[in-house]
């Protein structure tokens, strides 16, 4: 492990069909076995981050239930270094029925998880882990929030997946240093990018970005508004690649410790991972594309 990275949030089963298009209403469809892979925003990008790193701190609610050996698996088979907020106890998890089309587009049905109740307290995860950098997806807020004001205070740089608009989001941008959004993502009375943009500025929110699928993403560091050009691909699956672009993100910024750069390098990664199907089988090929790249 080269670096200390710490993810906080979802964690979800994920049963992803593929389709040739999408079906019309009362269709019955039938294709293939599906997919099924441990999923979720922080999930996802902790995995991404460990793929580089050769591990990662990953802080979820994972719970006791019918698929729970299934996440161990997963977690161990990519050097996530796990602590689960529930300590084992019974949970519903969190399932996300994906179904995915010939183009790479993607539609996905799920549920908020269940509000918990940590086992953990945020000081004590950082006293123990000594993380140099924290991605927070905005799950599971009273220890997100209590984690990202007690890393604030010890100067940890913290980096929002700004994936949808989320109430808690309003205080974790406070105390965030870099948020990375979605082309979804509209805090209250935005509906358009420049009034993100403003509203992202008076949060005090020294760098963001908001990733824009196979358009450019747009940024802007200290003031300075630009774009990062995304590599024009034949897309076979997206699932997934934001939540990889978020993870490589943090690994390229603490290598370079330039926010475009860092961007720069985490784009072409995301956009590798779309030619392979599903969240996971792009890292079978890894080492050739950072052979290629790095």
């Amino acid at each position: 492990m080269k670096f200390r990275g710490l993810f906080v949030g979802l964690t979800t089963i994920d049963i992803q069909y593929f389709v040739d298009v999408f079906p019309g209403a009362n269709k019955k469809v039938k294709t293939g076995s599906p997919e099924i892979m441990v999923g979720g925003p922080a999930a996802n990008a902790a995995v991404a981050f460990s793929a580089l790193n050769k591990g990662v701190y990953f802080i979820s609610a994972a719970g006791k239930h019918g698929f729970s050996d299934f996440i161990t698996q997963d977690f161990q088979n990519h050097n996530l270094e796990f602590i689960d907020l529930l300590d084992d106890k019974s949970y519903q998890p969190v399932i996300a029925s994906v179904v995915t089309a010939e183009n790479g587009d993607r539609n996905i049905f799920t549920h908020h998880p269940k509000t918990i109740h940590p086992c953990i307290a945020p000081k004590q995860i950082l006293d123990e882990i000594k993380p140099e950098i924290i991605l927070l997806d905005g799950f599971y807020p009273e220890f997100s929030v209590a984690l990202a004001r007690e890393a604030k205070q010890r100067k940890i740089p913290v980096v929002l997946d700004c994936g949808s608009w989320k109430p808690q989001f309003q205080e974790l941008l406070s105390l965030a240093d870099i948020a990375i959004c979605s082309s979804d993502f509209y805090p209250p009375l935005c509906s358009s990018v420049n009034e993100v943009f403003n509203f992202l500025e008076k949060c005090g929110i020294g760098a963001f970005a908001i990733s824009r699928g196979a358009e450019s993403i747009l940024v802007s560091h200290a003031g300075n508004k630009g774009e990062i050009a995304v590599d024009n691909i034949i897309s076979v699956d997206t699932l997934g690649a934001g939540d990889i672009l978020h993870g490589a993100f943090c690994y390229y910024y603490l290598f370079e410790h330039q926010f475009n750069l860092a961007l720069t390098k985490a784009a072409k990664l995301a956009s590798f991972s779309c030619k392979y199907r599903g969240t996971r089988e792009w890292l079978s090929d890894l080492d050739v594309y950072l052979t290629k790249n790095n």
